[in-house]
């Protein structure tokens, strides 16, 4: 049953078409990942499907009863209530739909006429569905634990919703709309502002999750864990891909590279047709050159032009001078704010080289602790210092150190001796190209500013490179750069961050900051977790016991109840299943073989557009049919068939 039907959306902005046709559906239990650059129309596509903005054609459908809820980037809690309560309130839905189910079947066994009977029968089976599909919500029973997994603590109960930070209120924005419990999820954003353990949790409870979910994130790792299939826009256009995201960017990768290839193809081809009617265009055989000549001209008009170019940032930086092998030296460090105390006689040594991660929940204190050592903030107790030769390149949190009523070609003159043109060229690296240039930092999202952080960084070349949260606001073609660029660098790395994919590709240690203390232990963030894991944990609370629900180890859910002939039956159909989805693998990939060996050779005259067409289709139904292989073997060897 679809929940959500999105049909042939398109959506304009004056000359500017941002949605192009784009369809969609999305059934119980589907988790779609919404991806693409940043101004790609992700969001222009959630505040069409919540009815905030008007669609130039096509339509937006929900299933009959069925609710939909939205987070924004940014939130506002308008209540005058505590935390608590405006949980509390959210949670309300749930506890009327149990009311009216109650309702409903006293009403059914009361009911004596037909009509009434049937009436209330077919309004209790669709409300029981979604309260079944949903799973009755047992992992939002206590509503305390869901407050806490998403970073509140027990003092922040009873605290007014105006006390809040933007990031506290988006946190309890995001807390209040699983706890209304709508039946589909659109998601933007939704682990800004959620520390690594809160994002954890949330990727737990979206995988449990009975309904439906439309998810925008920049988060590949977040997306990996949660997501199904992925949703890409690109040229107003929409394309779906089968898989997490990392099967995706193969599939994608996979694609651009065989668009440029046929590309390749086709304006060689393009060529040899336009040379022969050069040659021929007025001898004996001058008929044949211009009809080769228009099929030139409708082949260049078929092809589309050039394929999708990458547009991502060009970057890589070295240190100027070598340091020394100690370059910072923590002896004692302790913060303190009024009687609070985030963390005391902390004491490590980064030595050169090495790459560390900075985790911890938030209010920990993390980018406290970094200020202290690069010397933008004092210390209560202890101290902090450089060793030799050491020079530091500092990221604030939000790009917070750019001069706003600077331009951005202003801002790299401040950092370098570059000539107009030299900057010019330099700032189109990090994808400033025009006048862009000469906008104001004020004016810039926060995605461009932190590129252009990242362009001062480079032209200073430190040896100790600074990074707190450099991740936020940008796409994942930006991430995927900046991973590029830290694995390259041959300098030392202190990063905050909570992008788990950037910390496992970059960081070597982990220095983690919790209640009162700080600890440096080897390896990346997920050698860290599997060392924490390996702790006796308390027991598990309510939520994440719920979200976490498992089944006696000796019970197998797909065979329960079955006898050994219906055992005996099942096994045999799975096997002859598995055997099937092979034969269709097979059969695709001999097509998509002859494909390219007629691409690689086409003979004169042979349709060279339609050739690609059938190699892209082809590619597509390639990769349903070995998720459906994959499925299929999965269930053989989960009910022990021999496949």
């Amino acid at each position: 049953m679809s929940l959500l039907v999105a049909n042939r959306i398109t959506r304009s902005f004056g000359a500017d078409t941002v949605l192009a046709s784009v369809s969609f559906r999305l059934g119980w239990g589907e988790k779609l990942g919404l991806v693409g650059r940043n101004g790609s129309g992700k969001t222009t596509l959630l505040r069409i499907l919540t009815g905030q903005l008007e669609l130039d054609s096509g339509s937006v459908t929900y299933a009959r009863g069925i609710r939909f809820g939205y987070l924004r980037q940014e939130q506002m809690v308008e209540h005058g209530w505590t935390v608590f309560h405006e949980a509390q309130d959210a949670f309300a839905p749930v506890l009327a739909m149990e009311r009216r189910l109650r309702e409903l079947e006293i009403a059914m066994a009361s009911s004596s006429r037909e009509s009434q009977l049937q009436s209330t029968l077919d309004e209790y089976g669709l409300l029981h569905e979604r309260f079944e599909a949903m799973g009755g919500y047992e992992s939002l029973r206590d509503i305390r634990i869901v407050l806490k997994r998403l970073g509140f603590g027990d003092a922040d109960m009873d605290k007014a919703t105006a006390r809040l930070s933007g990031g506290e209120k988006t946190r309890l924005a995001l807390a209040k709309l699983l706890l209304s419990a709508p039946d589909v999820l659109l998601l933007d954003e939704p682990t800004n502002h959620l520390d690594l353990e809160a994002t954890e949790w949330l990727e737990g409870f979206l995988r449990g999750f009975g309904g439906a979910v439309l998810l925008v994130s920049h988060d590949r790792t977040f997306l990996d864990a949660v997501v199904s299939r992925v949703a890409e826009i690109e040229a107003a256009t929409l394309t779906v891909f089968h898989g997490n995201f990392t099967s995706y960017w193969t599939q994608r990768q996979e694609r651009r590279l065989r668009q440029a290839e046929v590309h390749e193809r086709e304006q060689a081809e393009i060529g040899r047709l336009e040379d022969f009617w050069r040659r021929n265009k007025a001898g004996q055989n001058r008929n044949l050159a211009w009809s080769r000549l228009k099929m030139a001209e409708r082949l260049r008009a078929a092809s589309g032009g050039r394929p999708v170019e990458e547009k991502g940032l060009k970057v890589a930086l070295r240190e100027k001078v070598r340091s020394g092998n100690e370059v910072v030296i923590a002896d004692r460090l302790t913060k303190r704010f009024g009687e609070r105390t985030l963390f005391e006689d902390v004491s490590f040594l980064v030595t050169r080289g090495m790459r560390i991660g900075v985790v911890g929940p938030n209010g920990a204190g993390k980018s406290t602790l970094v200020r202290i050592l690069v010397g933008r903030e004092p210390a209560s107790g202890g101290s902090a210092r450089l060793g030799a030769n050491v020079t530091t390149g500092y990221f604030a949190q939000e790009a917070s150190d750019l001069d706003l009523d600077a331009s951005v070609i202003e801002s790299i003159a401040a950092v370098s001796e570059m000539k107009p043109g030299e900057a010019r060229n330099y700032l189109a690296r990090f994808l400033f190209t025009g006048d862009d240039v000469f906008r104001q930092v004020a004016e810039l999202s926060g995605g461009e500013k932190n590129r252009l952080v990242l362009a001062q960084l480079v032209l200073a070349r430190p040896n100790l490179l600074v990074l707190d949260e450099p991740t936020n606001h940008l796409d994942i073609d930006a991430r995927s750069a900046l991973v590029a660029m830290l694995k390259e660098y041959d300098g030392t790395v202190l990063l905050v961050s909570h992008d788990r994919y950037l910390l496992d590709e970059v960081t070597t240690h982990t220095l983690e900051v919790r209640e009162r203390g700080a600890e440096v232990v080897e390896g990346s963030y997920t050698a860290y977790r599997r060392l924490r894991a390996a702790v006796p944990a308390p027991e598990a609370d309510a939520a994440g016991a719920a979200v976490r629900r498992t089944r006696p180890r000796d019970a197998n859910p797909l065979t329960a109840g079955m006898n050994s002939h219906q055992l005996a039956r099942a096994r045999r159909k799975a096997g002859q299943q598995v055997e099937q989805t092979e034969r269709q693998v097979s059969d695709l990939e001999d097509w998509i073989r002859r494909i390219e060996e007629s691409l690689s050779a086409p003979l004169p005259g042979e349709d060279v557009v339609r050739l690609s067409r059938d190699y892209e289709r082809a590619q597509q139904d390639l990769h349903e049919a070995m998720r459906a292989w994959e499925e299929a073997l999965e269930y053989a060897e989960a009910i022990g068939a021999s496949a």
